[in-house]
């Protein structure tokens, strides 16, 4: 691949490190997410993904992620410990989930999205074990 050439999103993600660097991942290869925790992410991961079905939960300790609908409809539900609130991203729209906010996408209309995924802090959650998790009684003091 030529150093200077145009990119597809969806095939090369791109580590935006802090120092402002932009390195190529191979987002086709086989093991791409569990690979993820072997490079040091300290930086932005960003990418597009095809969004056809709804997402775990996550959270992102490391800063704000940024979400931007290119086509599609999705919700994104945002749990605030005491509430939840729902936001519908369009395409055109942009959408910034706060730092340390648990979150997962619902879709509306199949379509791609663009991220900038602070890492490598993220932590993620089953729809079950979010449930358990937010239902259980809390504990008490003895």
């Amino acid at each position: 691949m030529a150093q200077h050439s145009s990119l597809d999103p969806q095939q090369t993600f791109l580590h935006l490190t802090p120092r402002g660097v932009a390195e190529r991942l191979d987002a086709t290869a086989p093991d791409f997410w569990q690979s993820l925790a072997e490079h040091d992410l300290d930086g932005r991961l960003f990418g597009v993904v095809g969004m056809d079905k709804d997402s775990h939960w996550e959270m992102h300790p490391g800063g704000d992620e940024v979400l931007v609908g290119l086509s599609g409809s999705i919700e994104i539900v945002l749990d605030f410990d005491d509430e939840t609130e729902t936001l519908t991203l369009e395409a055109g729209q942009l959408c910034i989930v706060p730092h340390d906010v648990w979150h997962r996408l619902v879709v509306n209309e199949p379509g791609q999205l663009l991220f900038a995924t602070p890492g490598p802090t993220t932590q993620h959650r089953s729809l079950t074990e979010h449930t358990k998790l937010r239902t259980a009684a809390p504990e008490s003091s003895a």
